[in-house]
């Protein structure tokens, strides 16, 4: 019995899988409240420029070529949405006899936004996870090799005499009763970057300690259970020898201060060799030292999730964090020589043009300190979250006048040109981090300043300086891009 499981190689952090992302998920996401067609979906496929097609039919004839019983495809970001459901189509397209599950975080919340879901069976999948999906994959072999029925496989979604089942358990599992992940069928030669990252959670549901935020999908998710301290950094251990890496992503949703100081004494005390990037909120127990041992520890960047700078909008969507503290945090990092990636959100309810420009009052403030923004030019109504379930309620109380967006446009854009903040640095997300683990955060600086104004001003002697940069760099990524004529 052969598992592969598709996860960051084809799925997450490789540009051609990015860009397709964007192509297809624009045409889907201008209303929220679409629902997704099947019909639509395919005619994007065939009709997506022939760059992304050769690239997605390679990977899935390298994945065929394995032999595989069941393909786990596992879908944790919009960027990965799309792109995961076009290597699912192609599989069953040349293979039909393959079962395909797909699941994880962000398709979980998603799904209900088919149309019709009962005919994506058979042509994308034959199964979706749904929850937490750790014993899933071991008993779903299980059923693919006639061992037990379907209907004790846990928290599966399938279709059986022609209707959907959900075997749901809420129980969630724990991390000690599961082997160390398996990164088994990578072809290291086809990753996109000069080297490894290795994604590793500390929970097995996709959760977070806070889980109140009330556009977030953890607000009605399974309850947060972290791996004991030991058991993670001994399985971090082991993936950085296995697979001869010393960088990784802690991907839960947030880290409590607690438990990564924890994780950063073991760490230190095995001497472990690591690299790594983790997201968290910004708390006060962020302490100077804390941070100071994060980073003798191996951490270099962190994303902070503040999404307003509006003390207002904060206490209205129950963030449990004030500016006084997160500025605080964020100087206390960038003094401990960490990276600080600060993410925003503009158009929540109730906001106003005050709120949002409060948000580019606090850049200003901080710029010294935020050497990164990620931005969302709007509030998604995300299954599972508060605002969600109570969806006419929120959603009349968002400004929808051109007055108000013009004025979000303009704002967003500013705090791109303080930060100098790229489209492509974004898009990028992991090589950014290589380049920090390598050159340190001034070097990154550089390039990123080089980057985003030849985005913006199209000066061809700073693109000379980008290309010798990458062929001196980022060779592989250099090389993957040529070959797919992705300028």
């Amino acid at each position: 019995m052969y598992t592969f499981s598709s996860y960051s190689l084809v799925c997450g952090y490789s540009l051609l899988a990015k860009q397709l992302s964007i192509l297809l998920i624009c045409s889907f996401t201008q209303k929220e409240e679409k629902i997704i067609n099947i019909n639509d979906i395919i005619f994007l496929f065939n009709s997506s420029i022939n760059n992304f097609k050769d690239f997605y039919n390679e990977q899935a004839d390298n994945i065929i070529s394995k032999n595989p019983d069941i393909v786990g495809i596992q879908i944790t970001s919009g960027d990965a949405f799309f792109s995961g459901l076009y290597l699912c189509y192609l599989i069953k397209q040349k293979n039909k006899n393959i079962h395909i599950n797909i699941g994880e975080s962000y398709f979980e919340f998603f799904y209900k936004k088919f149309k019709n879901l009962k005919d994506f069976f058979g042509i994308f999948f034959d199964s979706i996870s749904i929850g937490d999906s750790t014993k899933t994959v071991i008993e779903l072999t299980k059923y693919v090799n006639k061992e037990i029925s379907a209907e004790k496989v846990t928290n599966l979604l399938y279709i059986d005499n022609g209707q959907l089942k959900f075997n749901e358990n809420k129980t969630p599992s724990s991390i000690k009763d599961l082997p160390f992940q398996s990164f088994k069928g990578y072809k290291e030669e086809d990753y996109f970057l000069p080297e490894l990252v290795l994604p590793v959670r500390f929970s097995t549901t996709y959760s977070c300690y806070w889980h109140k935020c009330i556009f977030c999908t953890c607000s009605e998710n399974l309850q947060y259970i972290p791996a004991n301290e030991e058991r993670f950094v001994v399985e971090i251990e082991y993936l950085s020898k296995k697979y001869n890496t010393k960088h990784f992503i802690f991907w839960d949703n947030a880290l409590h201060p607690k438990y990564i100081e924890k994780v950063a004494d073991l760490i230190l005390k095995k001497k472990l060799n690591i690299k790594y990037n983790l997201y968290a909120r910004l708390e006060k127990e962020f302490t100077p030292e804390l941070l100071k041992k994060l980073k003798k520890s191996g951490c270099i960047l962190i994303n902070w999730g503040l999404d307003s700078g509006s003390e207002r909008i904060l206490e209205y969507i129950k963030k449990g964090i004030t500016i006084e503290n997160a500025q605080k945090v964020l100087k206390y990092s960038t003094n401990a020589g960490i990276f600080n990636t600060v993410h925003f959100i503009f158009g929540y309810p109730t906001e106003t043009i005050e709120d949002m420009k409060k948000g580019l009052e606090f850049v200003k403030r901080n710029k010294r300190n935020i050497h990164r923004v990620i931005i969302s030019d709007s509030c998604k109504f995300l299954e599972g979250s508060v605002m969600n379930k109570h969806y006419e309620y929120y959603n009349a109380l968002i400004d929808k006048s051109d007055e108000f967006n013009k004025c979000k446009m303009n704002i967003i854009n500013e705090i791109k040109r303080i930060t100098k903040t790229s489209e492509y640095v974004h898009l990028n997300f992991q090589w950014s981090y290589l380049y920090i683990a390598k050159y340190g955060i001034n070097k990154f600086k550089l390039i990123n300043y080089l980057i985003y104004h030849y985005y913006t001003n199209k000066n061809k002697i700073i693109k000379k300086l980008i290309n010798i940069y990458f062929k001196f760099i980022t060779l592989k990524l250099e090389k993957k891009l040529e070959k797919s004529n992705i300028t």
